[in-house]
């Protein structure tokens, strides 16, 4: 711990005692201990975004009473702290410190909100899908871990969806650089990064046109008879799509049979489409205002589950008036 931390976690930890010993010498019983003086006191720094402050506080009772009824939310706001500050460097931190609190709590009631901050950071932290992919990946694998670890939370349904809008990035990312290849000729690469989608993201909502191209790609190496099979998937499940006409005149030119359209299928892939402006949680808005950092998905889900449980809550209420009527009626 850096010297100028411990000092001003000394003068914090002083300035705490100081005030029981101004009481008297012999304390009160009804006096608050010191652990939960110095929880209560950073909880009001954090509240007030006096951050430097509330870790002070916070991180001097974990140090002082690390076996504290109050050390795992302690521990805990020490990271909201960081996240609740925001610029990478904290989100990066906060995210350290909530890694932290699934190891050290793991049946802790918080540990599944901080495996959710943590998916959060790095949504937060994603760049567009022509950018570094880094952060979409680890993205993706903390949510899949939050899906696999907590799917009874009350989060999870919104961290099944986001995962979508993750994968979306992703997915949209390796077509795209499928198309560079494919542009300059390198069919081999392009071959690679559209059966890389196919392989990895077979919900992707463009996989009509990975499929179309990847069938190009086949072909203008002379895989002809592989082509054909690419070109028959979209014949066959994507009516809708612009390249359904252009599938079934390459499949002509090739003296391969049309097939039929998969009606089931077909509906399957409309339903997935996702079209442009269009968001999992909100039609009229963009997800890239997810990405960009006008939402925060841990802040959706918790507002959902909330809103979850005060509308099932509103539901066992019976309406107003409805019970003096039976009872009326036994009278």
């Amino acid at each position: 711990m850096p010297l100028l931390f411990r000092l001003v976690s000394l003068l914090v930890m002083a300035g705490v005692l100081g005030a029981c010993g101004q009481k008297s010498a012999n304390l009160q019983e009804g006096a608050a201990p010191p652990d939960k003086v110095l929880f209560e006191n950073g909880m009001k720094y954090l509240e007030k975004n006096q951050f430097l402050k509330a870790r002070l506080a916070l991180q001097t009772l974990i140090n002082t009473y690390p076996d504290s009824e109050f050390a795992p939310a302690a521990f805990m706001g020490v990271a909201d702290s960081y996240y609740e500050e925001g610029g990478t460097e904290n989100l990066l931190q906060a995210e350290a410190q909530y890694k932290d609190f699934v190891v050290f709590y793991p049946t802790h009631e918080m540990t599944a909100h901080a495996q959710m901050k943590i998916a959060a950071i790095n949504v937060k932290l994603m760049k567009p899908s022509d950018r570094d992919p880094t952060y979409a990946r680890k993205a993706e694998t903390e949510l899949k871990k939050f899906i696999t670890d907590y799917h009874d939370s009350e989060l999870a349904p919104t961290a099944q969806e986001f995962l979508k809008m993750v994968q979306e990035n992703l997915a949209k990312g390796i077509h795209d650089v499928g198309e560079f290849y494919f542009s300059r000729k390198s069919y081999n690469a392009s071959e690679s990064r559209f059966k890389e989608v196919l392989e990895k993201y077979p919900e992707y909502s463009s996989l009509d046109s990975t499929l179309y191209k990847l069938g190009e790609s086949l072909e203008r190496m002379g895989r002809t008879e592989e082509a054909s099979v690419y070109y028959s998937r979209v014949a066959a499940e994507y009516p809708f799509s612009g390249f359904f006409g252009a599938a079934k005149e390459r499949l002509t030119l090739l003296e391969k049979p049309v097939p039929p359209v998969n009606e089931s299928l077909a509906a399957r892939n409309q339903a997935n489409r996702v079209e442009e402006g269009f968001s999992l949680l909100n039609p009229v808005r963009s997800i890239w205002t997810v990405f960009t950092g006008a939402e925060d998905i841990y802040e959706i889900a918790r507002r959902r589950a909330e809103e979850k449980k005060q509308a099932e809550a509103m539901a066992k209420v019976p309406p107003s008036g409805k019970e003096g009527n039976k009872e009326g009626k036994k009278n």
